[in-house]
């Protein structure tokens, strides 16, 4: 009993400086504001009387700027958000937005057949509940109570090196826009948008294409229940990142967009836009010229629908 009691004492004290920093890591971690919770803080001061809700991935994110199309508007897109997270934001949200009158929602080569929940990105699930209360995925993750896991414990130990003083919300305004200057010139290259494109097409799956289409019906079918409008845009991208698809699966895109015309029984209408080339930071996102231009149309558009 004696030599239990030693060796649990041992374990103990061993243990304390690894307990101690793992700690002080989670403390500093949850002082840290990232671009989620940067996000829901602005949207809550907004939400009230929000008449236009972005909703997309980060084509939307970064291309689309509230303030050109209305006072009132809020960006909620956000990386890699697929279609089901945007119908689980609406569902969290609708109901405690009065005076929103349109969702403006993007829609690309990667919405339908891309699944975040089990994807590479993964991880960003953690994030949603945490700061959006949104629980899309059923099984236990530890990462869900744990700042250290969330961040993943490399990232964690970088960012505690750097002693925490770092932006993670760099470029994000308080209307939810990710605002990116000039152009990155390494991916504007003919190389880097086929290793985009063949990324992306990787990622696509059958399972996610079901999933992503029950989620868009529910969607429109969710905002037409609160007199809410839905108006699908094509972000804006680069032809030589566009000719990498997979023609099988723009086909399948197709498909997906005929057969939830019929199902909703709403006119669901795909606006499709284009713009400078100086106005891309990459072959797959806008810069603020291009964000310009692309926000400009869409206010243009919606205009009647408010």
């Amino acid at each position: 009993m004696k030599t239990f009691f030693k060796v649990f004492i041992r374990t103990i004290l061993y243990s304390l400086p690894v307990l101690l920093f793992y700690g002080y890591l989670e403390f500093r971690l949850s002082k840290l504001e990232n671009s989620y919770s940067n996000k829901i803080k602005n949207f809550e001061k907004v939400k009230a009387r929000c008449d236009v809700l972005i909703l997309g991935n980060s084509q939307m994110l970064k291309g689309v700027n509230p303030s050109l199309i209305s006072k009132n508007a809020f960006n909620m897109a956000q990386v890699s958000q697929t279609l089901s997270v945007d119908k689980a934001i609406l569902e969290q949200f609708i109901t405690k937005m009065p005076h929103l009158k349109v969702v403006v929602l993007g829609i690309g080569y990667t919405s339908f057949g891309e699944e975040l929940e089990n994807g590479q990105e993964a991880w960003r699930l953690s994030f949603y509940k945490s700061h959006y209360g949104l629980d899309l995925n059923s099984n236990f993750e530890a990462k869900d109570y744990s700042y250290t896991l969330r961040y993943q414990a490399y990232e964690a130990l970088k960012l505690c090196f750097k002693n925490f003083e770092v932006d993670l919300t760099k470029g994000y305004q308080s209307n939810g826009w990710l605002r990116m200057e000039g152009a990155n010139h390494a991916k504007l290259s003919d190389n880097w948008a086929i290793i985009r494109a063949r990324s992306h097409t990787k990622s696509l799956s059958h399972s996610g294409c079901l999933k992503n289409k029950q989620a868009l019906i529910d969607l429109i079918n969710m905002a037409a229940k609160h007199g809410v409008s839905i108006v699908l845009v094509k972000p804006p991208i680069m032809e030589k990142y566009s000719k990498a698809f997979d023609l099988a699966w723009l086909n399948r895109n197709d498909s997906m967009l005929s057969v939830i015309k019929k199902e909703t029984g709403l006119a669901v209408q795909l606006m499709n836009y284009s713009v400078n080339k100086i106005g891309f930071n990459d072959v797959d996102h806008l810069n603020e010229e291009g964000a310009k231009a692309f926000s400009t149309k869409i206010a243009e558009a919606i205009k009647n629908q408010k």
